[in-house]
């Protein structure tokens, strides 16, 4: 139980335990997984009975997969507890974790306080560097719910109101430093508060060579698809340039998807966009496109829409450069691609992998994935099950290898829609792994 688990403070890491962890991607061996518990407590009214806010759930990785949980260390923020629309999914969102290029630092955004906190990564811990306001509080600057680093550059997405990225300098220490005139609004038009994750903005990424960064916004369904819901436009994926200064173009380039849900995504080794679509199949099901950049920031497709139509809301995506897996948020399972030369996609196994039973009423609504840097290994947290899946890749044929489901993660509460906003409790959300 989640009341019975060791926490550590990241603060309290001593002297003993400096030693910086750094891999190479070329290289297997055990590594660690890093998990958002995205909790909240800013409902608690018994200050003798606290609940703890948000936090991040370190593993030991095993050399052959297994996960061990070393501790959780408070991120010096708020989480956004589980969702009025999904109690699995309460920020709606890919990569609210991030990991820096040079796996010296952890990166995670708390969506019920407004901010980002650095940790530095350490062999048995994570020490709390800094805590940093994501915008002015005003109404197209709250709720951060996704984070990307390239190089110097740090860019969070805000995905409330008209929603919104801004960018920060980070020193080799892991501080940051707001880049002034950096924030951009999105046209996200989200009508509640929190946003609404049927629609709201999903992610934030860099493109590998950092000359662009990506914004996917969901949009939900066409008109008509689910009754009393309206999409907020047309599924888009935003593309800006990034100057010389470390801010974004004025404008951005718009692709639109027909409502097919652009989510969570992923560059493919060629630097092809990779994006889930979690309604682009037949009858909203689950599907995956890829598309290809132009100088301008323009995007071809390639393969705009790949189904996988026995499985629904394929949220997340990732890929280890020859296979792409995709997690399915209401069927419990992964999905898996191969890539092609050209970054093309086409659809392996729907059910690639399965996720064990658990006694939620919603099941266990796999979220966010990560892959270790080898290729090797494949995570995926479930807050219906309070675990983190693992599976081993066969690099030969992309089939996955069920390594077991690792405890230490608490579970969101039971039945898919949670009562109330900022609900006090647990939403599981954002992995991060090497």
């Amino acid at each position: 139980m989640k009341s019975m688990k060791l926490r550590l403070v990241g603060t309290a890491i001593t002297a003993c335990l400096m030693g910086i962890v750094a891999t190479s991607p070329a290289v297997a061996g055990p590594g660690k997984v890093f998990v958002g518990t995205n909790h909240t407590n800013m409902s608690v009214i018994d200050p003798n009975d606290p609940e703890p806010s948000n936090e991040i759930a370190m593993f030991d990785r095993a050399e052959n997969g297994e996960l061990e949980l070393m501790g959780y260390f408070s991120t010096g923020g708020q989480g956004s507890g589980p969702a009025v629309r999904f109690a699995g999914d309460g920020l709606g969102s890919g990569h609210s974790v991030w990991l820096s290029q040079n796996r010296r630092f952890l990166f995670a955004t708390n969506a019920g306080s407004d901010t980002l906190s650095v940790f530095r990564i350490r062999r048995d811990g994570l020490t709390l560097v800094e805590v940093e306001p994501t915008g002015d509080g005003s109404v197209n600057q709250r709720f951060p719910n996704s984070v990307t680093q390239h190089g110097r550059l740090v860019y969070v997405l805000n995905g409330a109101g008209n929603g919104s990225i801004t960018g920060f300098w980070m020193s080799s220490r892991g501080t940051l430093r707001p880049i002034p005139g950096s924030t951009r609004t999105l046209q996200a038009n989200q009508l509640r508060f929190p946003p609404d994750p049927l629609l709201n903005p999903a992610q934030v990424q860099f493109t590998p060579d950092g000359r662009h960064l990506v914004v996917t916004l969901k949009d939900g369904p066409a008109e008509g698809a689910i009754p009393g819901v309206s999409p907020s436009g047309p599924g888009r994926i935003l593309v800006f340039s990034m100057d010389r200064t470390g801010r974004p173009s004025e404008t951005f380039t718009q692709t639109n998807t027909d409502n097919a849900g652009p989510f969570g995504f992923n560059f493919d080794s060629n630097g092809n966009l990779l994006t889930a679509l979690f309604i682009g199949g037949p009858n909203l099901t689950s599907s995956a496109g890829s598309f290809s950049f132009n100088n301008d920031g323009t995007l071809n497709p390639i393969t705009a829409n790949v189904p996988a139509p026995t499985e629904i809301d394929l949220c997340w995506l990732e890929n280890n450069g020859r296979f792409a897996y995709g997690s399915n948020y209401t069927t419990g399972t992964i999905t898996s691609y191969s890539i092609g030369a050209n970054g093309a996609l086409t659809l392996l196994d729907p059910v690639a992998g399965t996720t064990q039973p658990t006694n939620v009423s919603q099941g266990t609504t796999p979220l966010d994935l990560a892959i270790t840097d080898d290729g090797r290994y494949l995570y995926n947290v479930l807050p219906g099950s309070g675990r983190v899946a693992a599976w081993a890749i066969n690099n030969s044929d992309g089939s996955l290898t069920s390594i077991g489901e690792f405890e230490g993660l608490g579970q969101t509460v039971d039945g898919d829609n949670a009562p109330g906003d900022f609900l006090t409790g647990e939403s599981p959300a954002g992995i991060a792994a090497f």
